[in-house]
């Protein structure tokens, strides 16, 4: 079984290769990949800048890939900008959850989401969401998220596919389903087209 599916995972990468290939060879488009010659990447490029205090401590970058909602890539910064449409029709700012690697030495995962996205503005919290939760960060594995009397949360997005995600007392879940430790901080991100 598990070489059946070794196999079929090479056969997949095989042809995906020899289809992106075919494709360059032909002079079509290379949906989603750079033309440096150097390589390709899979559309805009975040630097997301991290900056935390109060149960923990924590301040860095690292960079990741502009996500969507919808499994389509950003072909541009002004692009991911707008956010994405699911097949639902409705439309969700994806800001970077999953990041290329630690920060300052920490692993970090962020969860956030804007509903009822309009374009480049200031959204409240509550029109901030994440996929069957609420808004987070994770370090090293503790979550501090969103806590609806107690947290102040706001984003603002820019038409270049940026954006800042201010808030105070995310917490984790503590005794009794009350909020628990908490921080307060900042999750800046710039948009780079691959």
């Amino acid at each position: 079984m598990l070489r059946t599916r070794r196999t079929g995972s090479m056969i997949l990468m095989t042809m995906l290769l020899a289809t992106n290939a075919a494709c360059g060879a032909a002079g079509g488009p290379k949906v989603g990949w750079s033309d440096d010659e150097g390589g390709g990447s899979l559309g805009p490029q975040l630097n997301v800048t991290l900056s935390l205090s109060g149960a923990t401590t924590l301040a860095g970058d690292q960079t990741a890939a502009a996500p969507t909602n919808n499994g389509t890539i950003p072909a541009s910064c002004a692009e991911y900008a707008k956010g994405s449409t699911g097949e639902e029709g409705r439309t969700f700012y994806v800001g970077a959850g999953l990041l290329d690697g630690p920060v300052a030495g920490r692993r970090v995962t962020l969860e956030l989401w804007i509903e009822e996205y309009t374009g480049p503005g200031t959204y409240p919290k509550g029109q901030l969401v994440a996929p069957g939760s609420r808004p987070s960060i994770a370090v090293d594995g503790t979550v501090y998220g969103t806590w609806p009397d107690s947290t102040s949360s706001e984003v603002v997005t820019d038409d270049r596919g940026g954006g800042t995600w201010t808030f105070a007392k995310l917490a984790t879940t503590g005794a009794g389903g009350l909020p628990g430790d908490a921080v307060d901080g900042t999750v800046t991100w710039t948009c780079r087209d691959a």
